[in-house]
Formats: C-alpha cells, sequence, structure tokens
C-alpha cells in the first residue's frame, strides 16, 4: 500500500474528471510518512490537543477559480493511507474565514487520524483569524464602494459545494472509489455553512454538525454593536466593574431556578431579574469604591433585549442572562478606560464598514437612530439571500435522507443563543416533524467554543450513529467546568426540553431531567 499510494500521491495521480463551472490551476500532493502532528492555539484544552504521531496520509491542494470570476481558491485534503474508513468529512471556518490554516488544522488533523479523508477550504481569502484582515478585510472590496461579489459568494455558499464536489472527486480517484458517507462539522461561521449546506445544497453531506451557528448573518452582527450604539447615543460609557456586578446579581437571583446553585442559569424562562435592582450598590472598582449606574443598568437592559428600530420595533435577539457581556474579544462590550477615568466603547464594525456600506472609512459611531434603522435595513436587504442564512424550508435536505445537529451554548457572547432558537422555531413551524432530520440542542452554561462550559467534545460520533445505524440522539453529553469552576457532566437536552436537577450528585449527568 505505501508504494501504491505514493504512485497516487502525486499531481499525475490525481488527474480529476471536468468539473462543470471549475477550473482547476494546479494540483499538488505530498505524500506524508510517520507525520507528528502538534496541535496549534486552537486545540488547546481539548481532549485532542495532545500531539498524534505516526501520521501516514497524502496531502493535497488543489487550487482552482471559476472562470470569468476571477478567484483563486485552495482546497486542502488529507487522504489517509493506512486506514481509510470509506468515509469523508470537511471543516468549516471562523469569523471571515472559510476554512483552512489553524482555523480548521485542529479538526481536519484529530479527524483524519481516526480514517477519515478531510477537506477545508480558505474560499479564495485569507484563513488566518489572528492576522491584520480581521478587522480590515482586504478581500471584501473590489475598489471603495465596489463588493467582491466572486468571493462573498464563494465564502457565503459556493466554495462549500466546491469542496465537497471536488474533495469527492480526489477521493474517488485516489482511492479507486467515492466516499460511502460524507460529514460536515463546524462551529460560528462553520456553524452557518453547515446550515447553508442544508438549506442550498441538501445532497452534498449526509450529516451535518452545525454548532452555535453565525446563521441570521445579515442580521446578528447587530446584536454585538447594539450595546456599543446604545452608549454613544447616550454619551456614558459605565465602567466594566459596573457590567460584571450586574451580572453576579443576575447569578445570585436565577441560578437556583433549575435546582441547583452551579453558577450556570439553565432556566432563563423562569428568570424576571431587572438590573436597575442594583442601581446604587456600593462596589470595589480597581480598588476604588463605586456605584452601580442607572445607565449600565439600561444597557444591560437593553443587551438582553437585543436591538431595537427607533420606534421600538423588534430587530435582532440580544444575549442570554448571566452571559458574560464584558469576555475579551469575543463579548458584546468592550469598555477601555484611561489612567484619567475617561471610559469608551469599542466595537467590530466590520461587516458595516466593508459590506453594508462599502467604506472602510465610514464613522459608525456618529450616526443617530434612524440612520441605524437605514443600515440595519440595508444591511438585510441586500444580503439575506446570499449569506443569510436562515430559510427554514429544509424539505430537500429531508428528501435526500440528510440529518443535522446543532446544539448552542446559552451564554455564547459573541452569537446570541436565542439566533438558533428561533431559526429552529420556524424550521419546526415548517415542517412540525423536523426533529426526525434535525435536532437542536442547549447548553446551558456554554459559550462560544468547545470548551468553554459544559459542552460535548468535537466529535462526529452522534451524527455518525444517525446517520449509518438510525440512532437519533435525545441528548448530548457534555463535560466542562461548570459556572463555580468545577468539573460536571450534564446531558444537553434537545430543544425546548431544559435541564433539571433533581437530586443527587450535581457533577453527574443522572441528577438531572429534561423538563
Amino acid at each position: 500500500m505505501p508504494q501504491e499510494s505514493a504512485a497516487r500521491c502525486s499531481p499525475a495521480g490525481l488527474s480529476l474528471p471536468d468539473i462543470t463551472g471549475v477550473s482547476i490551476l494546479s494540483i499538488e500532493a505530498l505524500d506524508q510518512r510517520n507525520y507528528t502532528y502538534i496541535p496549534g492555539p486552537l486545540a488547546a484544552g481539548l481532549p485532542e490537543s495532545s500531539p498524534i504521531p505516526n501520521l501516514n496520509f497524502c496531502d493535497v491542494t488543489i487550487t482552482y477559480t471559476h472562470p470569468g470570476w476571477h478567484d483563486t481558491i485552495n482546497i486542502n485534503i488529507l487522504l489517509p493511507t493506512d486506514n481509510w474508513n470509506v468515509r469523508f468529512a470537511s471543516v468549516g471556518g471562523g469569523v471571515f474565514a472559510t476554512g483552512g490554516g489553524q482555523v480548521a488544522e485542529f479538526l481536519t488533523m484529530p479527524i483524519m487520524a481516526l480514517g477519515y479523508a478531510t477537506a477545508t477550504t480558505d474560499g479564495g481569502h485569507t484563513s488566518d483569524l489572528f492576522g491584520p484582515e480581521f478587522n480590515v478585510p482586504l478581500w471584501a472590496l473590489t475598489s471603495p464602494g465596489n463588493v467582491n461579489w466572486p468571493l462573498l459568494v464563494d465564502f457565503a455558499s459556493v466554495a462549500l459545494h466546491d469542496l465537497a464536489t471536488i474533495g469527492k472527486a480526489v477521493q474517488e480517484v485516489f482511492y479507486g472509489t467515492a466516499p460511502r458517507y460524507s460529514y460536515w462539522f463546524g462551529g460560528s461561521t462553520g456553524g452557518r455553512q453547515g446550515h447553508m449546506l442544508a438549506q442550498r445544497y441538501p445532497k452534498d453531506f449526509d450529516g451535518i454538525v452545525a454548532l452555535f451557528p453565525a446563521i441570521n448573518w445579515d442580521k446578528f452582527w447587530f446584536s454585538g454593536f447594539w450595546p456599543t450604539f446604545v452608549m454613544d447615543q447616550m454619551r456614558t460609557y459605565p465602567r466594566p466593574c459596573e457590567f460584571d456586578t450586574i451580572r453576579a446579581a443576575v447569578m445570585a437571583a436565577c441560578d437556583k431556578l433549575d435546582g441547583l446553585e452551579d453558577g450556570i442559569i439553565s432556566r432563563e424562562d423562569l428568570c424576571d431579574f431587572d438590573p436597575h435592582d442594583v442601581v446604587g450598590r456600593k462596589i470595589s472598582c480597581d480598588g476604588a469604591e463605586a456605584t452601580v449606574s442607572s445607565a449600565a443598568a439600561d444597557v444591560v437592559q437593553k443587551t438582553w433585549e437585543g436591538p431595537r428600530s427607533s420606534t421600538g420595533e423588534f430587530q435582532w435577539c440580544g444575549h442570554g442572562k448571566g452571559t458574560d457581556l464584558t469576555q475579551p474579544l469575543t463579548g458584546p462590550i468592550q469598555i477601555q478606560c484611561n489612567e484619567e477615568g475617561s471610559c469608551r466603547s469599542e466595537s467590530n464594525l466590520v461587516w458595516v464598514k466593508y459590506w453594508v456600506k462599502k467604506d472602510p472609512s465610514f464613522d459608525m459611531r456618529a450616526i443617530n437612530h434612524e440612520e441605524w434603522d437605514e443600515i440595519f435595513h440595508a444591511s438585510v436587504n441586500e444580503y439575506d439571500s446570499i449569506i443569510g442564512t436562515s430559510d427554514p424550508d429544509l424539505s430537500a435536505f429531508k428528501k435526500s435522507g440528510g440529518k443535522m445537529i446543532n446544539w448552542h451554548g446559552s451564554v455564547d457572547a459573541a452569537i446570541p443563543f436565542n439566533g438558533s432558537t428561533d431559526y429552529y422555531d420556524r424550521v419546526l413551524n415548517y415542517d412540525p416533524e423536523a426533529q426526525d432530520y434535525y435536532r437542536f440542542f442547549v447548553a446551558p452554561g456554554s459559550g462560544h467554543c468547545f470548551n468553554c462550559g459544559p459542552s460535548p467534545p468535537p466529535t462526529l460520533d452522534y451524527i455518525v450513529d444517525w446517520v449509518e445505524n438510525a440512532v437519533a440522539p435525545d441528548t448530548l453529553r457534555a463535560k466542562g467546568l461548570n459556572g463555580l469552576g468545577v468539573p460536571v457532566e450534564r446531558d444537553l437536552c434537545m430543544y425546548p426540553k431544559v435541564q433539571h436537577y433533581v437530586g443527587g450528585d450535581p457533577t453527574v449527568a443522572s441528577s438531572f431531567i429534561c423538563v
């Protein structure tokens, strides 16, 4: 097999058939022997974060274009040469990265080690989550005022379909047979991508794991902008300690509503806490005595409620009570204070600047509420059909026999949890039997990652069991630290059910039921 695979693991050995709409620019192939995978920073704290030695695989890079689009896209495919299990697994991206690089490697390598052929795509632009393009996406515009539509469409959907088509073609040439089953795995942007595949390309994957998804893309960004806009209108920027005090107060009031005080609000439906009850409370803030202001309570209340129009109409969901709103990087409230005590809020305004206004110099901080409404409407009007990923009609996915799973943390500080509940409610309204092929699980106390509170590990096991053995999961086993820092195991409940403590050892799953 090594000699045979080495011969196949070459550009000549991977000659692909013609694929409609695609022109292959180059094929690179490297036969890897006794390779040791060293996890990068995104794997920190995960069960798969240890080095994996003795990997044998063909490392393939396909570079292609869509004729006339002037794009150049790279697909990376890892083909195990000793233990292929006749399965194909594609991995998604994060934020504005379609995939590739470190955003995908921490999943593609461990999954490949299990025998899957794995693949990821850069969608035609940088995959660096930590570089300067996080805030300055040079690929967004072809010129001032003009969106790079091919690259946006690649990012939104087309490159995902290409990944499935080209990935399967490469495996058929390399192994002499197509994969028996194909799977998708992703969270955040990868979760949006998984939902897009189910909505737009329902035959591409048999099973999809699409977690804490950035669906409702044209709307959810405004939940992150909203607290800063509120503070800009008030011209008041409360200190982080005030927001943290309000979070501690809501935890004290609502944590025990599920029967157990564990630093997790599992029954937010029963939580009627008013942040204004904390106004006037004396606190220690950076070593000095301070008072929780009414402005801080107003900002928290509005952040929980979510964006509203100038006439009070609902625009999008807010963040769950108990969410760490000031969480570094992902939290919607990022307050910076100088030595003189003057504070200012910061916010990631990339979506509005580059895609909605098409002007990197646009000052989102200078608008009034009516202008906010115009920008929100423009985002929905122009981009919902392209990247919104909110279509509740999954009938074609159902007809194809596909299965999809989503779990979303209730204290996700980056993407409001209720965006997932809203979408799932609309799917069930369209098809009351949707649980037969699409299941959504609530992860109380979990944030925007695979190791932010009690959550399932990044695994394909439960979707494989559903697709190949017809064993549909009623719960998902989660592990991690609760809000008090104690290691626990829980069973995530299928929405709309939630966890409730019934007694016994609070660190084991059997002490909880779904109600």
